[in-house]
C-alpha cells in the first residue's frame, strides 16, 4: 500500500502542477520596464516566450490584451510614470483570455506596437512606443534652424553609444557602456561649446534612439563631424586601449573590426527597432551614396584622434580601423566611432568610471576636433574688420597703435605684462569678450605709447591671490607692488586687503634678442642675461639646451619675467587648472615633476609653464 501511494501522490502533484500552468497560460509576464526621451516614452514588456496581442486605443487609453499570458504575483501591477506622453500603465489579469495592460495617455500622441525576438541576454519582448509628434516636430525644426542659419562656427553631434533597453557593454563591476559614454559626451559637449563649437547630443538621457534616426539627427543638424563614443568589450579581460573606426566602402579593415561592427549594429535588435538591422550586413544602396572624400576626410580626422587620445590612454590599433558601422552611414558628414577603452578590462573598467578620466577622454577628442576643424575665434567675429584693418579707430582718439601676432601657447595675461600693459586695456582695445579666445596669427593691438592719466587703482585681495599674479594681471611687477604699498614680504598679503596699482603702466616690457655665436652655450647665455636656462629654453620653445646654432636668435626679455605660481583650492583639477593658464596637463606634470594627475591638493603651488 505504502508504495502504491508513493507512486500515486507524486503524479497526482505533477498532474496538479500542469493543470495549474495551463491555466496560468502558455506564456507569463516577466518585468515591465520603461525609458522616457523628449518626444516619447518606451514601455517594454518582457514575456517569457511568444506572445499574440491585440491592441485598441480609445480617448487617452491604449489597451494592449497579451492573449493567454500569465500576470506573475510578484511583480507589480500598477506604474505611476507621469511623463508628458504616459501618466500611467496597469495590469490586470483577465480569467481565461490573458492580461491586459492599459496605459493612461496625453493627447495628440502617436503610437506604435511591436514585437522583438530573443537574443543573447534580452527576453521575448513586446515594445510600445508613445510618440509625441509636436513634441518631435519642435525639435527636428530647431535642428534645421541650425542648420539653415548663417554661421561661422562648426557644428559637432556627439553620439553617446547605445541607451535605454540597450546597455551596451557590461564590465565586471556593473558598468554599463550607455552610462560612462554618455557622461564623456556631455564632457565633450560642454568643452566644445566653451571653445565656441555649436555642439549637440543624440541623446541627452537614458533613451534608446534607433541607429537611422542618430544620422537623422546629424543632418538635421547640418553637422560638420558626427563622433559616435563607445566603450569596447572582449572575451579575454587582458585585452585594452582605446581604439578609432570610420566607415569602410567594402570589407572591415580587420577580423576584430568586423566582428565590433557586428555587435554595435545589434544596437537596433537589442535596444529596439521594428525594423532592427540584420546581422551587420551593409545596405550596397547607402553604401553606393557615399562619397570617397567624405571616408577620407573621416580617415584624416581620425588620424588626428588617435595622436589626441594616445595621450589619455593606451591605443589598441595606431591606425585608424575600417568597419561597415551602421551609425556611420552618412554621406556627407566626416564621421568617427571611438572605443574609449575596454570596459571588459578591470582596469580601464575603474579608468572609465572615473570622471577625471572621462574629462581626458573629452579633452583628448576636444583638441583633435579643434585641430581639424580649427575656429579662427568665437562664433562673434564682429571684431575681425577693426583688428585687420590698420586705419580702424577706437574711441582713444588719435592714439598710435603696434601689433603683436599671437604666437602658439601664448596667453593675454602674459602677452599684456611683457608689453607694459594690462589684460583689460587688451581686451578692450581690441574688443575681446574672453581673454582665452586668442588664435594663433592673431593680430593685436598694443598702444604705441602709454595713455595719458590712468587715476590710481585699488584691487582687493581674494582668497588663494598671490603677490606674483595680482601683479602680473595688473601690468605691472611684485618689486613695484611691494613698494607702492610699502611691503615687507611678497607672501604677508590677506584676504580683503586692498593694494595700491600703479597710476600708469610700465614703460612697455620689450623682449630683447641675443645672436647665438661660436662658442656659446646656453647655460652661459641665461646667465650673462639674468635668466634661468629653462626660461630660456621655454621662451624660445628650445626641446634640449644643447640644440643650438651659430646666427639663431634667442629672445631675451629685458625686465622682470615673473614665473608664475598657481596655488590650488577646492574643486580644482589639472584639467581646469591647465585650461585657465592655456597650458597643457602634461606641461604641468612635467614642470612641476608630477608622476599622476589626480595626485594634486588644496594649497600646492604650481608652477605654470611658460609659452
Amino acid at each position: 500500500m505504502k508504495r502504491i501511494l508513493l507512486i500515486v501522490v507524486p503524479l497526482i502533484l505533477l498532474l496538479v502542477t500542469a493543470l495549474h500552468t495551463e491555466a496560468l497560460g502558455s506564456v507569463a509576464i516577466l518585468n515591465v520596464r520603461q525609458w522616457t526621451a523628449p518626444d516619447h516614452t518606451r514601455v517594454v514588456l518582457d514575456v517569457s516566450g511568444e506572445a499574440s496581442y491585440t491592441v485598441t486605443r480609445e480617448d487617452q487609453k491604449i489597451r494592449l490584451t497579451v492573449e493567454g499570458a500569465a500576470l506573475p504575483a510578484d511583480i507589480p501591477h500598477t506604474y505611476d510614470i507621469a511623463e508628458p506622453a504616459v501618466k500611467k500603465v496597469t495590469l490586470v489579469s483577465l480569467p481565461e483570455r490573458g492580461v491586459d495592460v492599459e496605459l493612461q495617455i496625453a493627447d495628440n500622441v502617436e503610437m506604435k506596437v511591436f514585437k522583438l525576438d530573443k537574443i543573447l541576454s534580452k527576453p521575448y519582448r513586446i515594445v510600445i512606443d508613445v510618440m509625441l509628434p509636436d513634441v518631435e516636430k519642435q525639435e527636428s525644426d530647431e535642428r534645421k534652424r541650425v542648420k539653415v542659419q548663417e554661421r561661422e562656427t562648426k557644428v559637432v553631434v556627439i553620439d553617446p553609444g547605445h541607451g535605454g533597453e540597450d546597455p551596451g557593454a557590461v564590465g565586471r563591476r556593473g558598468t554599463f557602456e550607455k552610462d560612462v559614454v554618455l557622461r564623456i559626451a556631455k564632457q565633450l559637449q560642454r568643452i566644445l561649446q566653451k571653445r565656441g563649437y555649436q555642439a549637440f547630443l543624440t541623446r541627452k538621457g537614458d533613451y534608446y534612439i534607433s541607429l537611422r534616426n542618430r544620422g537623422k539627427i546629424a543632418r538635421e543638424y547640418g553637422a560638420d563631424i558626427f563622433i559616435s563614443i563607445h566603450a569596447d568589450a572582449c572575451r579575454s579581460r587582458g585585452v585594452h586601449g582605446s581604439s578609432v573606426y570610420c566607415l569602410s566602402m567594402g570589407g572591415a579593415s580587420s577580423e576584430a573590426a568586423k566582428l565590433l561592427a557586428q555587435s554595435e549594429n545589434l544596437s537596433d535588435i537589442i535596444g529596439g527597432s521594428e525594423n532592427g538591422y540584420n546581422n551587420g550586413e551593409s545596405d550596397p544602396i547607402t553604401l553606393n551614396m557615399l562619397q570617397t572624400e567624405t571616408i577620407n576626410r573621416s580617415r584624416a580626422f581620425g588620424n588626428i584622434a588617435l595622436k589626441k587620445i594616445k595621450q589619455a590612454n593606451h591605443l589598441k590599433f595606431s591606425k585608424v580601423q575600417k568597419a561597415p558601422f551602421e551609425v556611420l552611414k552618412l554621406p556627407d558628414i566626416t564621421s568617427l566611432l571611438i572605443e574609449t577603452a575596454f570596459i571588459s578590462n578591470p582596469r580601464e573598467e575603474i579608468m572609465l568610471r572615473n570622471p577625471a578620466c572621462q574629462t581626458d577622454i573629452a579633452w583628448a577628442i576636444a583638441y583633435a576636433v579643434d585641430e581639424f576643424i580649427p575656429l579662427p575665434y568665437a562664433a562673434d567675429r564682429s571684431w575681425c574688420k577693426e583688428v585687420l584693418n590698420p586705419e580702424a579707430t577706437r574711441p582713444y582718439g588719435e592714439t598710435t597703435y603696434n601689433t603683436y601676432v599671437v604666437q602658439k601657447g601664448d596667453i593675454l595675461d602674459r602677452i599684456a605684462q611683457q608689453n607694459g600693459t594690462t589684460t583689460k586695456e587688451l581686451m578692450a582695445i581690441n574688443n575681446l569678450k574672453s581673454k582665452n579666445r586668442i588664435y594663433v596669427g592673431q593680430k593685436l593691438k598694443l598702444r604705441s605709447e602709454p595713455p595719458a592719466a590712468v587715476k590710481p587703482s585699488v584691487y582687493v585681495v581674494k582668497r588663494g591671490d598671490i603677490l606674483d599674479r595680482i601683479a602680473q594681471q595688473n601690468g605691472t611687477t611684485t618689486k613695484d607692488l611691494m613698494a607702492i604699498n610699502n611691503l615687507r614680504s611678497k607672501n604677508r598679503i590677506y584676504v580683503g586687503q586692498k593694494l595700491k596699482l600703479r597710476s600708469e603702466p610700465p614703460a612697455a616690457v620689450k623682449p630683447s634678442v641675443y645672436v647665438v655665436k661660436r662658442g656659446d652655450i646656453l647655460d652661459r647665455i641665461a646667465q650673462q642675461n639674468g635668466i634661468t636656462t629653462k626660461d630660456l629654453m621655454a621662451i624660445n620653445n628650445l626641446k634640449s639646451k644643447n640644440r643650438i646654432y651659430v646666427g639663431q636668435k634667442l629672445k631675451i626679455p629685458s625686465g622682470d619675467l615673473i614665473p608664475l605660481i598657481y596655488v590650488v583650492k577646492r574643486g580644482d583639477n589639472l584639467e581646469s587648472i591647465a585650461e585657465r593658464h592655456g597650458t597643457t596637463i602634461r606641461a604641468l606634470m612635467k614642470v612641476n615633476r608630477i608622476r599622476f594627475r589626480n595626485r594634486i591638493y588644496v594649497g600646492q603651488k604650481l608652477k605654470i609653464p611658460y609659452a
